[in-house]
């Protein structure tokens, strides 16, 4: 694995700064649900706003296999696996990255 950062990478892989914004987010988002679930609506409503054209609902206990199905049905095809080591080496999201990749090895 190269030194790039995430960003850097989904930017090779060919996704827009928009894009990236929106996997970022959907992270933090669903990291920040597991802690806060009762907050889920608002998480959900300001996800709807601030990517009106992408569809996705955040939810706390998130499989690896729905995760991916959300990338794909936003057009987003890309190695989750690696995406998710690539965050979790960079210190982001890490509790939700292992939750998800443990989940993909249990395949």
């Amino acid at each position: 694995m190269s030194n790039e950062t995430v960003s850097e990478w989904l930017s090779h892989k060919g996704l827009s700064s928009t894009e990236i914004d929106f996997i970022d987010t959907v992270l933090t988002f669903t990291s920040t649900a597991i802690g806060l679930s009762n907050k889920l609506d608002e998480i959900n409503q300001t996800l709807q706003v601030s990517f009106p054209d992408k569809k996705a609902k955040i939810v706390p206990n998130v499989t690896f296999g729905q995760f991916e199905k959300m990338l794909v049905d936003n057009g987003l095809f890309i190695d989750l696996n690696e995406m998710l080591i690539r965050y979790k080496t960079q210190g982001l999201c890490v509790d939700l990255c292992n939750q998800l990749l443990e989940i993909a090895l249990e395949k």
